[in-house]
């Protein structure tokens, strides 16, 4: 892949070997430029403005105010810069409050590199990744009977949750058009409608209220 096709990546974690080590073998990914590292959080901000990367993989704790806000923060002032948050936690709480602090992909720290490599590239495109440790605790909570999944659920069509998912997904209308095999008019009249039903209007928060309902494909 030419360099500049390569996905731009800032690297910022407050322990230096965990840093080193994914940096050695983001290194080796053609796909893959890695712009900049940072270990605190004043680092990171300053290395978002002068180099402009396309995804932050961004080691947080999210029982940890302030790694929350940094988040936040990110998500605000640079909603072009994907995050990929990288955390020792893998409940639903975490993911949850993750996802909604702007986070578009969850990946522990006990996930193989693939699955932190898979992450990097789903956020550069816009879409939603959780690694296999996050997704099973989702599902897992799901068959607990804790997910929220039938709440709003129902008011929306078979149609409906298709194009939801698709949003989420990242998709665009014409993307989703041409998945559907629809016309993108008729894919915005879905959007309009799943926003009046769920109260919502946002990508971002469509998204999260997919996840947190199971109807992302993770």
């Amino acid at each position: 892949m030419e360099r500049k096709m390569s996905i731009r990546v800032l690297l910022s974690h407050k322990h230096k070997t965990i840093s080193e080590g994914i940096a050695s073998v983001l290194k080796n990914h053609r796909d893959i430029e890695l712009v900049g590292m940072a270990n605190d959080d004043e680092g990171t901000r300053l290395l978002c403005e002068q180099t402009m990367p396309h995804v932050i993989v961004l080691g947080v704790n999210p029982q940890v105010k302030a790694d929350l806000d940094m988040t936040r923060w990110l998500a605000i002032h640079h909603p072009q810069q994907h995050i990929v948050a990288l955390t020792a936690d893998c409940d639903r709480s975490s993911i949850i409050q993750m996802l909604d602090a702007g986070a578009k992909a969850y990946v522990s720290t006990t996930s193989s590199m693939e699955e932190i490599m898979q992450g990097i590239r789903a956020s550069a495109l816009g879409r939603v990744y959780l690694c296999q440790g996050a997704a099973t605790a989702m599902l897992d909570s799901y068959r607990r009977g804790k997910s929220s999944s039938a709440i709003g659920r129902g008011v929306l069509g078979d149609r409906e949750s298709q194009v939801l998912r698709l949003i989420a997904d990242g998709y665009s209308s014409k993307e989703i058009a041409r998945n559907l095999q629809i016309a993108p008019s008729t894919v915005e009249v879905h959007r309009r409608n799943i926003m009046r039903k769920i109260g919502l209007h946002k990508v971002a928060d469509l998204t999260r209220y997919a996840i947190r309902n199971q109807m992302v494909a993770i």
